[in-house]
């Protein structure tokens, strides 16, 4: 795709806006997958009134392995700034005193807000909130503007969509059409297209029917009058008046209800169908040079100017009303894309989550079965956790006897070249100093000092401490051992499942089983304590017994050298009693170590845990997505906008079995395994792991990674089959499906043709409405078709046959656009122009319940539905009736009468109206019949008018206003006579 030839501004107000300005975002992305273009030409404002839609989150934001929400810069949300003081400091707010209206009924108002329901109904309190955030909305679109004018192309279109349901929005949009134009005038340079979701004939439940419509009515009166000069908006930073004119170039007037039949969903189709006629316009008419329709859009196929009122040469009723209608016939390419890229995405995530291939043809969505007891307690997994420097305290259950106070190094940190004996060794390896020192003493007393050295030792230089200090360190380490040991428990986790030889899964089995197995050793360390306690009070006794008879002998003074041995069994007893003492103190830190690292590997399962759920959320928006591509119905409605050309079954058919290779999935999932683990750089963590990488990144990633290998497994099955899901022509498929039966193709065109149709409904009545002030050369309702029909070297034949039958079809104007592009879908595009809103089907109804509120409390009434003034200060939508004609005629009559203008000819005779000439001479009389109650059976609307005219002429000359309305107030008391002088005439009723 080149580089477009025009930057776009899409402006979105409230749920509708929102809704299409979604959709481009992802239309947008799509088309640039496949193009160079790198910088987008087109960009979204969104302003709601709600937060809705509008989170960095919001997965309707989504397209396969990317966010595309609106950056801050393109959103704006409404909220209230206490309203009420400003209203009570009015005078300080000029661009708002001017239309806000009466502050007693503003502050009834107010009063009527609950909670966060911001504006209500109310389109006045709409454009009141939106005021409040006016300066903000110019600056964002100030900016937006300079970012695409940096392209170097100054030109920009704004397309501004709003639906008129919502009341707030549609208060708005007075300000949002006219601060544009205001801040940039050149209406060639800028151009200026809404589009108008009108309220339905028959709103869904809840949806407020008297009040939405009534605005509606409002908000068409309001549009009708910007757009011929009629009413100029108030410059709300300001206070002065907007003037000029075109403040857009035409507005899209649409419905749900298609003029041939077809009614959309309004909550789930109507803004899939404005976006894709507006990604039409901004994308395909741009690339393939379609300049008719910014000319239809221009009013340039005919005669624009506004419709005037009778007698009148002032426009009332603006012409610049457009329909539009679209048809498309198209392979869901992308989509298909999307499927495929999403079922590998799914197997990926169901290895990551379980790792259980069944029958080696799918990863199933449930775990295996195995022994995760059974695998923590073999020696070859014990053994494999000791080579990371660990050796988990419990293998080989030696904690009690060698590891007590270990002789291994247990943090990863401590000095690699520092190493304590085992404890029997480090007792042993003190006594022949002890001997030494002790038999330098008195011999009578040398035994006691004998214990006295392996206390001392002890007490202030085991290890260079007091045992206790050493214990205590140890017990203050306690924690960053534990920590060594979890990090290295998670790094070999993690790299299987990196490998993808365990699923997070499996891995919570095994530490739910590592868990078990800690705890069963924890408490042996009590059975262990216990027994230890108890051989330490043996030794006790037997010391003390050897002392004893140390102490006899020489009592006796009978040694005969039997001291020696007492002396050298002591130093055995002591060195075997202190070993004891060493493993009872240490039993704390023993203890409270294995608690601390079941602490660490049960926070670690917590994470785990949530990983799997983490994996559960990416299995159920990915089998979402799935879901909503490539739904299966029931026979596919022609009759709406779109119609799929594809058999979505066989694709599915195809697409499973590109998936169903367990050697592809399990390389896939590793790779993007690999690219998950990448991220946590050097440290594997599964902490860290939630840090780099949310849910949101995990379901996006694996997504996006998971396009390439399906693109790849699509290559390959051409290469093998050469069957083909994507890069399909539609039209050698058409060809092939309807290119032998004439008759059917032509029936099919024409009933495509048909179903092309605008969504509105137009009232016939209306269309041949001569009513006085529209001109017999009145030309409305211009229809153009469209069709853009890609070329195929191989089917010119075909094509010039599906031209032939669209002519053939049709008697308007129709053009046809070819494209070498095989990714423009076939596409018929009707748009109709010129007209009024009056020639619309809904509007009557609209009027009728604007009427009904405005019965009630009439003041408040319009102050809600109006943006500013009343319904008597917008030009009437709609042509006179022969009711107000005839009242009109008759108030004109009765005023010449009271000018002198209409006179008795004789007196007593026939009503005349004599008048002059431009050039001051008199005209022919007209005659007006013998009464002047039912003079208009007489007159047509040329007498009016030249009446009118006459009228006007002569209440210039002079100040004769009192002596006028007191003759018409005569004349009209005479006519009753006329009458037979009955008071409760209609004639003599509509003129008092």
């Amino acid at each position: 795709m080149n580089k477009s030839s025009m930057n776009y501004l899409v402006i979105g107000l409230g749920g509708t806006g929102g809704k299409s300005t979604r959709p481009p975002c992802k239309l947008i992305f799509s088309e640039q997958k496949h193009t160079a273009q790198s910088d987008p030409s087109v960009v979204s404002l969104n302003f709601k009134f709600s937060r809705e839609m509008m989170s960095q989150a919001d997965p309707t934001r989504k397209v396969p392995g990317k966010s595309v929400q609106l950056p801050a810069a393109s959103q704006l949300q409404i909220t209230e700034k206490d309203l009420l003081s400003l209203l009570n400091d009015i005078s300080k707010y000029p661009g708002i005193q001017s239309w806000i209206g009466s502050q007693a009924v503003w502050k009834e108002i107010l009063g009527t807000i609950v909670g966060k329901a911001l504006g209500g109904q109310k389109r006045r309190l709409g454009r009141f909130l939106f005021a409040r955030r006016i300066n903000e909305f110019k600056t964002k679109v100030k900016i937006l503007v300079q970012g695409l004018q940096s392209n170097g192309d100054a030109r920009i279109a704004f397309h501004v969509i709003a639906g008129l349901a919502c009341c707030r929005r549609s208060g708005s949009i007075v300000d949002v059409l006219s601060q544009p134009r205001n801040a940039y005038t050149d209406t060639l340079t800028y151009r200026k297209i809404s589009y108008l979701l009108l309220p339905g004939q028959y709103p869904l439940t809840n949806w407020g029917t008297g009040i939405y419509r009534a605005n509606g009515f409002a908000t068409l009166a309001e549009i009708s009058a910007i757009s011929t000069g009629s009413c100029k908006p108030v410059d709300v930073p300001t206070g002065n008046k907007i003037n000029g004119r075109d403040k857009f170039n035409g507005t899209y007037a649409f419905a749900k209800d298609n003029e041939n039949g077809h009614i959309a969903k309004v909550d789930a189709e109507v803004s899939g169908i404005i976006v894709k006629f507006v990604f039409q316009k901004i994308f395909i008419a741009d690339l393939i040079g379609l300049t008719s329709i910014a000319r239809i859009e221009n009013a340039e196929n005919g005669d624009a100017r506004p419709v005037t009122a009778a007698a009148s040469k002032s426009g009332e009723r603006s012409k610049r009303f457009l329909g539009f209608g679209i048809k498309r016939i198209f392979i869901l390419e992308e989509k298909i894309k999307e499927y495929l890229s999403l079922s590998f995405a799914q197997q990926t995530i169901r290895q990551l989550r379980f790792n259980n291939c069944q029958q080696a043809i799918e990863f199933a969505d449930e775990s295996k079965n195995f022994d995760a007891i059974a695998v923590v307690r073999t020696e070859d997994v014990l053994a494999k956790w000791k080579l990371f420097n660990v050796y988990l305290l419990f293998a080989k259950w030696k904690l009690c006897d060698d590891y007590l106070l270990p002789a291994e190094i247990m943090l990863i940190s401590d000095d690699l070249k520092r190493s304590w004996k085992y404890l029997v060794d480090e007792w042993a390896s003190v006594s022949p100093a002890f001997k030494q020192l002790a038999h330098q003493q008195e011999p009578k007393t040398g035994i006691t000092y004998l214990s006295s050295f392996y206390q001392n030792h002890f007490d202030e230089s085991f290890r260079n401490l007091s045992l206790k200090e050493f214990c205590q360190i140890k017990e203050l380490s306690k924690v960053e051992m534990a920590k060594d040991i979890r990090r290295l428990i998670e790094q070999v986790l993690l790299e299987q499942w990196e490998n993808a030889s365990r699923s997070p899964r499996e891995n919570s089995k095994i530490t739910d089983a590592l868990l078990v197995w800690l705890q069963e050793k924890l408490k042996q360390i009590d059975v262990r304590a216990a027994k230890t306690i108890v051989h330490l009070d043996e030794l006790r006794n037997q010391a003390a017994g050897n002392l004893n008879d140390y102490t006899s002998l020489w009592a006796l003074g009978k040694t005969f050298g039997k001291q020696d041995n007492i002396f050298e069994r002591q130093s055995i007893l002591l060195q075997s009693l202190f070993v004891k003492f060493t493993k009872i103190e240490a039993l704390g830190v023993v203890k409270s170590l294995p608690s601390r690292v079941i602490w660490e590997i049960g926070d670690c399962r917590i994470l785990i845990g949530f990983l799997i759920l983490s994996k559960h959320y990416a299995t159920y928006r990915i089998s979402k997505d799935l879901d909503e591509r490539l739904a299966i119905g029931g026979v596919a409605d022609s009759s709406c906008h779109a119609i799929r050309f594809y058999e979505p079954t066989g694709v599915k058919s195809a697409i499973k079995n590109l998936v169903a290779n367990e050697n592809v999935q399990t390389t896939h999932a590793s790779e993007i395994c690999l690219m998950m683990i990448a991220k946590l750089e050097e440290k594997l963590s599964i902490a860290r792991f939630f840090k780099r990488l949310s849910v949101v990144d995990l379901v996006d990633n694996t997504i996006s990674a998971s396009e390439g290998s399906a693109l790849a497994a699509h290559s390959n099955m051409i290469a093998e089959s050469n069957r083909r899901i994507l890069d399909i022509s539609i039209l050698s498929n058409l060809a092939e499906r309807r290119g032998s039966d004439r008759a059917a193709l032509r029936l099919k065109i024409h009933e495509l043709v048909n179903q092309a149709g605008v969504f509105l409904t137009i009232n016939p009545l209306e269309c041949g409405n001569a009513a006085p002030g529209i001109s017999v050369s009145f030309h409305v309702l211009v229809a153009k078709t469209i069709a853009l029909l890609p070329k195929a070297a191989d089917k010119e034949g075909f094509v010039k046959v599906l031209q032939d039958d669209f002519c053939a079809s049709m008697s308007g104007d129709i053009e046809f656009i070819d494209t070498e592009n095989q990714r423009i879908n076939r596409t018929i595009l009707t748009i109709k122009n010129l007209f009024p809103v009056r020639m619309v089907g809904i509007p009557p109804r609209l009027r009728e319940m604007c009427n009904e509120r405005l019965n009630g409390s009439r003041e408040r009434m319009e102050m809600e539905i109006f943006t500013s003034c009343s319904l008597a200060n917008y030009a009437s939508l709609y042509a006179q009736s022969g009711a107000d004609l005839s009242k009109l005629a008759g108030v004109q009559r009765f005023l010449g009468l009271a000018l002198g203008l209409i006179v008795k000819s004789p007196p007593g005779g026939l009503l005349v109206f004599n008048s002059n000439n431009s050039d001051r001479f008199d005209n022919p009389p007209v005659e007006l019949g013998s009464f002047i109650l039912n003079a208009m059976d007489r007159m047509d609307f040329a007498a009016v008018e030249a009446i009118i005219s006459a009228n006007q002429i002569a209440l210039k000359t002079g100040c004769i206003g009192g002596f006028v309305e007191s003759k018409i107030k005569s004349e009209v008391e005479k006519s009753k006579s006329e009458d037979g002088n009955a008071p409760d005439s209609l004639e003599y009723q509509q003129h008092i």
